[in-house]
Parts: structure tokens; C-alpha cells; sequence
């Protein structure tokens, strides 16, 4: 489907800057959008475009991220910049412009949709047509510069393949904005080999054996079905049960931020529908005596598995259900062909135990020259830089 520039009405269009930006074939020009409909009718280019891009994750599909405006954009205003070659679409870049107040200043900032709120996805990138990746960056990194009303650019949780992060920290440059760069998070996972057999191999032979007697311990004790939702009609029920057995294991542990608000959860169960929808759903359940008493919530993406969220019935902690579940899911994963189980953010003593490697994502912050980014670098930055060094600890950043 080609757009011409008149079926994105009534907004600033960003005219083409860049020599060679064509790669050949035509300029690239780009607009943005500012409604929840003309997000909406997006769906059929963001989609086809996500389908071939390079660097794709559930987290910056057109599901996602509409899912999350709906829930928590509110009032929040909107910038969706679409870039087009010749009338089509080849790139889309989704964000909002977040105010806060900092130091008693009002402060504007520029953040991927799907961020900023009580959700912390990681790869988030901008979709990109395949064969224009470079240049789509840089034309869609200019443009997100370039937009009015804003004190900080703050782009994090970038997907290690996209170009994106280079592209912003260049277009920074040669408009004379100050930038700066960092690791938005390390993330836990394993690679997966191609059978069960060979993955418990590959574990030393104090974990094989741990593994292998939590099963058989489990098994003595109670009756046991392992398996991954397949009833569509009954995933209200499974997100009710999976929020409860969140929140249960970790009240016993201090608590958690997810599935604690009534967005969280209306977020996630619109998403867990949309994913299972699409295929891309791996709820898995570990019941006991007729009780579902360990779920974890994860994706399947490119042949990868993404470990969402997870709960068990701490009143069944002596049977370990977390972790038997784990096993499962891993050997399930496994046997569908997948090649890598991430663990996504979060840092939790057991992915560093059953880590092969890791990886991280990336962020950006542009800051503009006005009163609200000066606010923003001193309390966000600079103090916590300087408590750092007087303390000798490494720098935690908000953002």
C-alpha cells in the first residue's frame, strides 16, 4: 500500500535533508501523526513493515504499542513519525512527549510509547523497511530533533540491532546538541542447543542433578500437569491467576511493581489476547493436585522465547514449582526448534545461574538548550554522577 502525503492530514511535514538519503530510489520524507485514529489506521503498514524488518520484537509491533496508547497515553501528546519513500511507507517511529516537573521546572521529554509508565519493555526500535535501515535511521532520528515543545530525548531500551542509537547520537552531533550515551540493561539468556538431552549435558552435574530431583520430588508429592494455555476463552481466567500468583510470591519477597496497578493489568490482558492471537502467546502452567500453582508468561518471537513475567503459590514453595515450571518451559522451547530462552530485564540470581550469555540494549539522551533539560541534566544526572564519585559507587540513572 503507498500513502500519498495528503492521507496524513493536518500535520508539520518534515522535508528531506540528508543527500543520498534515497539509497537510489527516491528521497525520504517524513511526517508525524498525532491521533489515537490515525495510529489506529496505521496498523496494516506497521505491521507488513514489522513483519520483514531486521530489528523487531514483540515490544515495537503495532500491537504493543497501540495496546499501551490506549491504556496509558491519556492526554499525553502524541508524535508518530512516518517516513515514506515515493508515497510509501518504509519507516515508523513511535513516541509521546511526557511532562514532569523537576526542581520545580516543567520538564518536556521525548520517550518511545510503551515506556515511561509502569511497563519496561526492552528492545524498542523504530520499524524499518529492509535494504533502507540506514537511512530511514537517520531521517527518522533528524525528524525526532526536530519536534517542538521538547527538552529532553530520552530513546532507551534500544534493540542492539537496530541502527537507531548510532543514528540519534549522529544527528546530535550536527545539530550541536549535547548527547549521552549508556547501557540501558544487560539481559540474561541462554542458548538453546537443539535437544533436551543435549541441554542437560550442557549443565554442570550439580545443576543436572538439582534439576532432575526437584522433578522427581514434585512428582512423589503431588499430581502433575505441565502445559501452555491453549483456551482462548479462558485467558481472562489465566491472567487473574497469573497477577495472583505474582503478587503472592513476591509479597513474601518485598513485593513488585508489575500487576500492581489496575493498568498494568488491563495492559497486559489486552496484549496476552492480541499475542495469543498471533501466535506469539507461551503461557506456561505447572498444576498441582488439580491447581495451577506456577505459571510463567513469556513470548515466542523469530524463534526466540521471551520470559515476560512469573508467579508461583509460595504456599507450595517445599515442592519448588517456579523452578520445575522453568524446566519445562525450557524443554518446551526447545522442542518447538527455538534457538534462545531471554530473560529479559531483571536481575535475578537464578538467570545468572542457567545464563550461556548476554546482551544488552541501549539508550540516548538528547538535551535541548532550555531551562527544563538544565533542570533535568542536574537532578537526573550530574547529582547522582557526583554521589557516585564521593560514595565510590557505580552511577545508577534514572530515567
Amino acid at each position: 500500500m503507498k500513502y500519498g502525503l495528503d492521507r496524513l492530514p493536518d500535520n508539520e511535514l518534515l522535508t528531506p535533508e540528508l543527500p543520498g538519503a534515497d539509497q537510489g530510489s527516491g528521497e525520504i520524507a517524513v511526517q508525524f501523526l498525532t491521533t489515537p485514529a490515525e495510529f489506529a489506521r496505521l496498523a496494516p503498514e506497521w505491521n507488513r513493515i514489522h513483519a520483514q524488518a531486521a530489528a523487531a520484537s514483540v515490544f515495537n509491533s503495532w500491537l504493543w504499542q497501540y495496546q499501551w496508547w490506549q491504556v496509558y497515553g491519556a492526554d499525553q501528546p502524541l508524535r508518530i513519525l512516518v517516513a515514506l519513500r515515493q508515497g510509501e511507507v518504509v519507516g515508523i517511529l513511535a513516541v509521546y512527549i511526557q511532562k514532569i516537573t523537576i526542581l520545580g521546572v516543567p520538564v518536556r521529554i521525548v520517550r518511545f510509547i510503551g515506556t515511561g509508565a509502569d511497563t519496561h519493555p526492552d528492545d524498542m526500535a523504530p520499524v524499518i523497511a529492509p535494504g533502507l535501515e540506514e537511512a530511514v535511521a537517520a531521517k527518522l532520528a533528524r525528524a525526532v530533533l526536530r519536534l517542538s515543545q521538547v527538552d529532553v530525548v530520552l530513546l532507551s531500551d534500544i534493540e542492539p540491532q537496530s541502527n537507531f542509537a548510532r543514528a540519534l547520537e549522529q544527528a546530535a552531533t550536527q545539530v550541536g546538541r549535547a548527547s549521552r550515551s549508556e547501557v540501558s540493561e544487560r539481559i540474561a539468556l541462554v542458548e538453546l542447543p537443539s535437544s533436551w538431552p543435549l541441554y542437560l549435558q550442557s549443565l554442570t552435574s550439580d545443576r543436572r542433578t538439582r534439576l532432575k530431583s526437584a522433578r522427581r520430588k514434585v512428582l512423589a508429592a503431588h499430581r502433575v500437569r505441565f502445559f501452555v494455555w491453549q483456551d482462548a476463552a479462558g485467558l481472562d481466567r489465566a491472567v487473574d491467576r497469573l497477577a495472583e500468583l505474582h503478587r503472592s510470591r513476591w509479597r513474601q519477597a518485598g513485593g513488585s511493581d508489575s500487576f500492581a496497578s489496575p493498568q498494568y493489568i488491563e495492559f497486559h490482558r489486552g496484549i496476552v489476547k492480541s499475542a495469543f492471537a498471533r501466535g506469539w502467546l507461551r503461557l506456561y502452567c505447572l498444576e498441582l493436585d488439580g491447581e495451577i500453582a506456577a505459571m510463567t508468561y513469556c513470548y515466542r518471537f523469530r524463534n526466540r522465547v521471551y520470559l515476560m513475567q512469573a508467579g508461583f503459590d509460595p504456599a507450595k514453595a517445599r515442592a519448588n514449582p517456579g523452578k520445575v515450571l522453568l524446566g519445562h518451559a525450557l524443554e518446551h522451547a526447545i522442542g518447538e526448534g527455538n534457538m534462545v530462552f531471554d530473560f529479559l530485564r531483571g536481575e535475578h540470581r537464578y538467570k545468572d545461574q542457567l545464563a550461556t550469555g548476554y546482551r544488552t540494549t541501549l539508550g540516548v539522551r538528547v538535551f535541548h538548550h532550555t531551562l527544563g533539560a538544565l533542570a533535568y541534566r542536574v537532578r537526573r544526572i550530574w547529582l547522582p554522577l557526583l554521589k557516585a564519585r564521593l560514595y565510590g559507587k557505580p552511577a545508577k540513572l534514572r530515567p
